[in-house]
């Protein structure tokens, strides 16, 4: 550029200048290179703060509470290798409420996940976005870092371990539950089914082990499911009120099926105070798909084969059970004849849709229903607070014996007599009850029974006839009040 061009150049420049300052405007934009210029200073300046801020932050690092600024990398290595011996003997001990679970590290292949906390110490605002990069540099110069012994366990064992807590867990919840021991009584907790998310509960753990935590960790429960009866019910249950016992012939396989199920289905019964209890509504109809045989019921006065024979015995035993308890008898109906496990008057029958047997609890605590059937007797047991026991006894006020008929009819087709329908004698029985309480309170009830007498109608080649027979009678060798009133068991 010449001289003469350098001053015209000069002379533009100062007319700009005069004219901006005589218009009043101010020209803030820098010329393009030096703005690239003025850009590049700043980005340097800012880079070299920056990595001069990050290569300070060693100092501000501690592994486990040690400082490392003088550690070297095999330093660390050694620290870690000192200490994974103590790693192994480590747990995890996992709880909740109904959940209390160990994971043992040294079955998980546990172990320090070295390249975690190697990129922990020598990575800082080395990893992420710029802004990410110097939050990191930033709060560690400012409030320090301390890097955890991240925890490193074998996934598959991991995955598997999780799996089982779920599946061990989410069953159908169990009533809480009490057994008769002796005379007192033992009482079992119920649990809950509980839902747990496998698949949450890993990473629950994995963010535990690599903060390098160990001990005890609260498990997230995504539902959970409380028994019908639970612990608190049972409450104040600590003794055996009553129980009977009766017997039956082992050799009848299909009724005594039918009782092993309905009593299966009874046991267990908690029937809390002042409340009614029905036998049919608790152990449900009797029918072949719950598994029901066909075994001997009455029915008609004649005895047939229908699901369900045997039932009775199971709803006969507790009521004897039940009146030796002092519980109020509600309703309760006597068989079309006699049972021959029990005394005369001292039956239950019941029949799906009809007949039912029921009382109420009339004490201030629960009472609870057990059952045990063993060989050829079946016992059922009243369990209760030890505040309500009582003493009772039985006494027969009537008892009539009603005389069956034997008929012959004439068949030319038979030779020999044969049994069409059997026969036996009817009974009216009326026995009174007496309960004395441990308060002091007495009470009195009937047990009212009336069985039909049935004819004995055989069929034979010679002349029909027909004549009353009678042959029972209650006061035999044994008089009738003292069977009733044995306690447990009329065959003792």
């Amino acid at each position: 550029m010449t001289e003469e061009e350098q001053e015209r150049k000069e002379r533009m420049r100062e007319y700009r200048r005069r004219y901006q300052e005589k218009h009043g405007i101010r020209h803030h934009h820098i010329p393009w290179k030096k703005g690239f210029i003025a850009f590049g200073i700043i980005c340097a300046l800012s880079t070299g703060g920056f990595l001069f801020a990050q290569s300070k932050t060693i100092d501000f690092v501690t592994l486990d509470g040690q400082p490392v600024a003088n550690m070297t990398e095999d330093d660390i290595q050694q620290y870690l290798d000192e200490r994974e011996n103590d790693l192994h003997k480590k747990t995890l001990s996992l709880t909740a409420q109904g959940v209390d679970e160990t994971l043992s590290l040294k079955k998980m292949n546990g172990h320090y996940d070295r390249q975690r906390i190697n990129d922990d110490i020598f990575l800082v605002g080395r990893i992420g976005t710029p802004i990410q990069r110097i939050a990191d540099v930033y709060t560690t110069l400012r409030y320090g870092k301390n890097v955890p012994l991240a925890i490193e366990v074998n996934d598959d064992m991991l995955t598997d371990f999780t799996n089982h807590i779920h599946d061990k867990y989410d069953v159908e919840e169990k009533n809480a539950y009490a057994v008769p021991n002796g005379s007192s009584v033992v009482l079992h907790n119920g649990t809950d089914r509980i839902v747990i998310d496998a698949g949450q509960l890993k990473n629950q753990i994995l963010d535990e082990l690599h903060k390098g935590n160990t001990g005890d960790i609260a498990i997230t429960v995504q539902d959970r499911k409380e028994p019908a009866i639970k612990e608190k019910d049972l409450k104040g249950i600590d003794t055996v009120l009553s129980y009977y016992t009766t017997h039956f012939d082992a050799s009848a396989a299909d009724r005594d099926e039918n009782i092993k199920i309905c009593q299966n289905l009874l046991t267990h019964a908690l029937v809390p105070a002042g409340k009614a209890f029905s036998f049919n509504d608790t152990v449900g109809t009797r029918t072949r798909d719950k598994g029901y045989k066909d075994a001997p019921v009455y029915f008609d006065n004649k005895v047939v084969m229908d699901a369900g024979g045997g039932v009775c015995q199971v709803s006969t035993t507790l009521f004897n059970a039940a009146l030796r308890a002092g519980l109020i008898i509600d309703h309760r109906s006597p068989h079309f004849a006699p049972a021959e496990y029990v005394p005369v008057g001292m039956d239950a029958t019941v029949a799906d849709g009809s007949l039912d047997f029921g009382f109420t609890n009339p004490f201030k605590h629960p009472i609870y229903i057990y059952t045990a059937m063993t060989g050829s007797a079946l016992t059922v047991y009243i369990l209760g607070n030890s505040a309500d026991t009582c003493e009772v006894s039985f006494t027969t006020l009537s008892q009539k014996t009603l005389p069956h008929k034997v008929v012959y009819k004439h068949d030319d087709s038979v030779t020999d007599d044969v049994r069409e329908q059997e026969g036996y004698d009817g009974h009216d029985v009326t026995i009174r009850r007496d309960v004395s309480y441990k308060d002091g309170d007495k009470y009195t009830d009937k047990i009212v029974s009336h069985y039909d007498p049935n004819t004995l109608i055989i069929r034979t080649s010679g002349p029909s006839s027909e004549q009353t027979v009678q042959d029972t009678n209650l006061d035999g060798e044994t008089p009738q009040d003292v069977i009733i009133n044995k306690l447990h068991d009329m065959t003792d």
